[in-house]
């Protein structure tokens, strides 16, 4: 859980304190006002990394205010696997940044490089910044593209937001890893081949010996014949198999096949567990994600349906309040994305519910949750925000002036002029 976060400097923020608390909290504000910012921060914060579908941040110099020469961040939360409160604080300059991690309320430094805190904070948050974005965010435009997903499309995407996307990416790398050593070991091959093919072309030691003893004797008999351009050409020959008996004895020709062949074997061993990993996690996840999504679609339009039916494939059935199958194609009111809804952010509350790996963040971030929705189409969403009581610690940021009455306190950003500070709301 999130209790504070101070920004000096970055990005537009000069100098700003946000206070975070349990419940639900709204940062609301036009497009341009900072709220995505809010996010970045935070994010940075926790992984030193920043994730936007919609930009790029090139260099964390980027994130500096302009014209100032440093900037700071500063998050204090409430780690999960231990319930302490510690404080993570990055310093960002021209071309370096430092870091410090700390526990509260003492202020005692516990790590204080870069690596050494990125390594500390997945240690006391029990995940690294992918399980975390899995569990706790729910990025702008995610529940829109979902609702305009095939089924099939929908499951693959199911899979990346749930985390289980980096296990494609892992399986890929690892792909790569066993063509380069079967690369690696066909070129040895060729290799040896090649010096075996070369040294059969070479006279024998015995051979070059029994060349010399001729030499000699011709030399005895004939003394006034030059034999030393003779000699020359021979200890040439011979020097020519010694340094091929010497590049065939060398460890990548003699050794090495068997090295690559051994990591071959456990790479493709390492595949076949990778690509069963995330189907295995998927299919124990999936009986709790479809009652999560139920739950929530059922408080919001439970006066108009029976029922939600979401089937292995993660094709969506809805019934009517007589029994009666509903095309989700045929729904009017907004209900094709608030099942959408209702299953993303299930996912991540049957994630935090049911994660064995870890004690659950009790955070659920909502990007957006509206975006490139218009009125009607996402009139539900009050409802279904106010519904996410289970979780601990609910912040939303949006655009939306109707989700104000939904949530404990709202944070507004009033817009100052471009690069300047926005002016802040706080209502509780």
């Amino acid at each position: 859980m999130l209790k504070s976060l101070e920004l000096k400097n970055f990005k537009v923020f000069a100098d700003q304190l946000f206070e975070f608390d349990k419940g639900s909290l709204a940062i609301v504000g036009p497009n341009g006002s900072g709220k995505t910012t809010i996010l970045e921060a935070i994010e940075f914060a926790l992984f030193k990394r920043i994730t936007r579908k919609d930009k790029t941040i090139r260099k964390v110099d980027d994130l500096i205010k302009h014209r100032q020469r440093k900037s700071k961040v500063k998050l204090t939360f409430i780690a999960p696997v231990n319930q302490r409160e510690y404080s993570v604080i990055r310093n960002i300059y021209h071309g370096r940044t430092t870091a410090e991690l700390r526990l509260e309320p003492d202020h005692a430094p516990i790590e204080s490089t870069p690596r050494k805190v990125n390594e500390e904070i997945e240690k006391i948050l029990g995940m690294d910044r992918h399980a975390f974005s899995a569990l706790t965010y729910v990025r702008q435009g995610e529940i829109d593209s979902l609702s305009r997903s095939t089924p099939s499309k929908r499951r693959a995407n199911l899979y990346n937001m749930m985390g289980l996307g980096i296990y494609n990416t892992t399986t890929g790398k690892t792909k790569k890893l066993f063509k380069a050593l079967r690369k690696e070991l066909q070129a040895i091959k060729e290799a040896r081949k090649n010096l075996q093919s070369i040294k059969s072309l070479l006279p024998s030691d015995d051979e070059i010996q029994a060349a010399r003893s001729t030499i000699k004797r011709i030399n005895q008999d004939v003394p006034d014949f030059d034999v030393s351009s003779i000699e020359t050409i021979l200890e040439k020959v011979r020097m020519s198999v010694e340094d091929i008996d010497s590049e065939l004895g060398k460890p990548n020709i003699t050794d090495r096949p068997d090295e690559i062949s051994h990591d071959m074997k456990i790479s493709k061993q390492l595949q076949r567990i990778l690509q069963t990993i995330p189907d295995i996690a998927e299919v124990q996840l999936r009986p709790h994600i479809r009652q999560e999504a139920r739950t929530i679609f059922k408080e919001i339009f439970g006066d108009k349906y029976s029922d939600l039916v979401i089937d292995d494939d993660y094709d969506v059935s809805l019934f009517d309040l007589k029994g009666n199958k509903v095309s989700l194609m045929a729904a009017s009111g907004g209900e094709d994305v608030c099942v959408n809804f209702a299953l993303r952010v299930g996912m991540n509350t049957a994630l935090q519910k049911h994660s064995i790996a870890s004690p659950p963040p009790g955070l659920l971030i909502l990007d957006e949750p509206g975006a490139g929705l218009d009125s009607h189409r996402r009139r539900w969403l009050p409802d279904a925000v106010q519904g996410l009581d289970s979780i601990n610690q609910v912040i939303v940021v949006t655009h939306m002036e109707e989700l104000k009455q939904s949530v404990d306190r709202v944070i507004t950003l009033i817009p100052q002029g471009k690069g300047r500070q926005p002016l802040l709301e706080i209502s509780e």
